[in-house]
């Protein structure tokens, strides 16, 4: 049975009954000494498979088959340790890498963009489990077998810089690894919350009630002894905490040859749990509230199939009186939770408060005035992409053919008078009732649909069709167009615009239709937004184009953060010139920054190489001259011309 292992003296080998007692008292013995080891769970203290050590497979050629027994029972004497095999497959696999069992999302996917690609590269796993957790700002997240560091860097930018996350791992070549990498994404995300710390999985390096968050990605299976793990876990977690787990798990029985291989081991196979015993084994323990979040296959060998489960189970809280309306959404006609209270589906029940929030989406928990609390949801009209969104039908009177001076007041050429005070008035063109705080020293207003009419045609026309992959080429084409002024909101969605063609031609995927679509979106941002709103709106724009690159909705965390932190410096770029408005020195602030940062944001780079040599110092009544970063490459041959003033 389970003492295969080990060299028996000769005269316990030998057939008969007395050594096959000996043999089972000595068995039953080990059996009693390890259950004492765990607490009374109630029902369990070990269960049948709980622990497997090592034990040698390939000493004398064996395909791991002939040492049937030594996994099927309680207890093992191999190897007390029970990790060395599992150490050595991994310090092996961060030193020189090993693509077998590397995690299935790419390197340079835009979430991971603040990570050094050591760390993604070496990222061992069946996938993260970090998106699953939401950990929320000012959390305590613990991984385990924290490996690269990928996890716990993805966690450390969800809690912020008043969260803290903890990486543990036994490895001290992933250890390396991790810390080798830690410098810079500190640098990125602009604060450090991040430990990392060396131990094993059945005794936790940490105290009592420490995590909001117990992640773990592929690590598990890989534990000898996976029920002192759990309890471990349970131990570090707050009360009401959460472990967000993604292992490799099974439907059935697995060969004996691939339980007792180290290389299957290793590549987190050898040691998958079943699906049943795996609940089984959480609900002993004391886990409440068990949720699959994700199931999808992960590997065949043979006739064995093996499948990635993203799970979820909680840390019970001590009850309290504390109750709120709950509404059972559905779909079955009845759900009963922990404690065996039964919730009639679209019913109103009162429900504690800690249960009910343990059950998540499953149900609506309501306020005093029946709305719900614990589920963001759009409304119809409210959080639409801005491109999709109606505008309203306004008063307008009779359209005036469009005619356009390229600086100054569009329709007469004079100058634009700003004010804060707010001015009741009609386009000049088409006519529409406007409140606006600008117009100019003749009295004409021109809405920014208007002015933008000519111009975003030919803005639309270039950049969904331009093969250029230089930034200010393409800018100064823009700029160059009779239907594009010296300043106007036309650059506001000229931006977005300029870095979705260029990063398409540098190799991005970005189709046609977000490029419209940013450009769309740019076109709202109104003029004079850089005095009136408190920020560029090439800055905006830029961001925009960012937003579309890297897929930022409201609703997602990490790249609504990364977009947000992209304008931000391309804002603070624009913002330390000071001077007057001037669209085309903030136009080309905002595309050399967007240069500088695309790699790091984007995943790969974009040119701004080309030289933009000013040639509208004399037309523009705000320039800086030599104060401006583009004074000493300005055009030095200008036509004659006088400026024009207001009549």
């Amino acid at each position: 049975m389970c003492i295969s292992c080990q060299k028996l003296p000769a005269r316990l080998t030998k057939s008969g009954p007395p050594a096959l007692d000996l043999y089972e008292q000595l068995v039953l013995h080990l059996i009693v000494e390890q259950a004492k080891t765990y607490p009374d769970q109630g029902i369990f203290r070990l269960r049948m498979g709980d622990v497997r050590h090592d034990c040698p497979d390939t000493d004398n050629g064996s395909d791991g088959s002939v040492a049937l027994t030594h996994c099927n029972c309680v207890i093992s004497l191999a190897d007390p340790d029970g990790h060395s095999s599992v150490r050595e497959f991994y310090g092996a696999a961060a030193r020189k890498g090993n693509t077998d069992i590397v995690n299935p999302f790419s390197p340079d996917q835009q979430l991971t963009l603040f990570i050094p690609k050591e760390s993604t590269q070496k990222s061992y796993g069946c996938g993260s489990p970090v998106q699953d957790a939401q950990p929320a700002s000012g959390e305590t997240v613990v991984d385990l077998g924290s490996g690269s560091g990928v996890e716990c860097f993805l966690a450390a930018a969800e809690v912020g810089s008043k969260g803290k996350v903890f990486g543990i791992d036994m490895t001290d070549d992933m250890l390396k690894l991790a810390r080798k990498s830690q410098p810079d994404v500190i640098r990125k995300l602009g604060y450090d919350n991040i430990e990392f710390r060396k131990g094993f999985l059945e005794d936790i390096p940490l105290d009592d009630n420490t995590a909001d968050v117990v992640i773990s990605n592929c690590v598990i299976n890989l534990s000898p002894d996976k029920r002192r793990t759990y309890l471990e876990i349970l131990r570090i977690l707050k009360p009401g905490g959460r472990l967000v787990v993604a292992d490799v798990v099974t439907d059935k029985p697995v060969a004996a040859a691939i339980k007792n291989s180290a290389t299957y081991r290793g590549e987190c196979l050898g040691g998958a749990m079943q699906q049943d015993d795996l609940v089984a084994m959480l609900e002993d323990c004391g886990f409440c509230s068990i949720y699959f979040h994700k199931r999808h296959p992960y590997r065949q060998v043979e006739d064995d199939q093996f499948f990635s489960l993203t799970y979820e189970a909680r840390k019970k809280r001590k009850p309290d009186e504390q109750q709120v309306k709950v509404v059972y959404r559905g779909p079955l006609p009845l759900l009963t939770t922990e404690s065996g209270f039964q919730l009639e589906r679209g019913w109103i029940h009162s429900l504690a408060a800690t249960e009910a929030e343990m059950l998540g989406e499953d149900l609506f928990i309501l306020d005093e005035q029946g709305a719900v609390t614990n589920i963001v949801q759009t409304p119809c009209c409210c959080e639409k992409p801005p491109e999709t969104r109606q505008l309203n039908t306004q008063e307008t009177a009779p359209i005036i053919p469009l005619h356009r001076h390229q600086s100054g007041c569009m329709a007469c050429g004079a100058n634009l008078v700003y004010t804060n005070e707010i001015l009741h008035t009609y386009c000049h063109y088409c006519g529409t009732a406007a409140a606006t705080n600008s117009q100019c020293a003749k009295g004409h207003f021109i809405c920014d649909s208007c002015h933008q009419e000519e111009g975003g045609k030919v803005i639309r026309q270039i950049c969904l069709n331009t093969r250029e992959t230089d930034l200010l080429t393409l800018l100064t084409t823009l700029r160059s167009h009779p239907a594009v002024p010296m300043h106007g909101p036309e650059h506001h969605a000229m931006m977005p615009g300029i870095i979705l063609a260029i990063y398409r031609n540098s190799g991005g995927k970005i189709s046609p239709e977000n490029i419209q679509s940013g450009i769309d979106r740019g076109s709202k941002i109104p003029g004079g937004a850089c005095g009136f709103w408190g920020t560029c709106g090439a800055a905006i724009g830029a961001g925009i184009g960012a937003a579309m690159i890297l897929d930022a909705t409201p609703l997602t965390p990490n790249p609504r953060q990364q977009a947000q932190a992209f304008t931000a410096k391309i804002l603070a770029a624009i913002a330390e010139v000071t001077g007057g408005r001037c669209c085309q020195r903030e136009t080309w602030l905002a595309l050399t920054h967007t240069a500088r940062l695309s790699e790091e944001f984007f995943g790969i780079k974009m040119r701004a190489e080309a030289t933009l040599h000013c040639s509208q110092y004399m037309h523009n009544q705000e320039c800086i001259r030599k104060h401006c970063p583009l004074w000493n490459e300005r055009a030095r041959k200008l036509p004659q011309f006088q400026l024009q003033q207001a009549g």
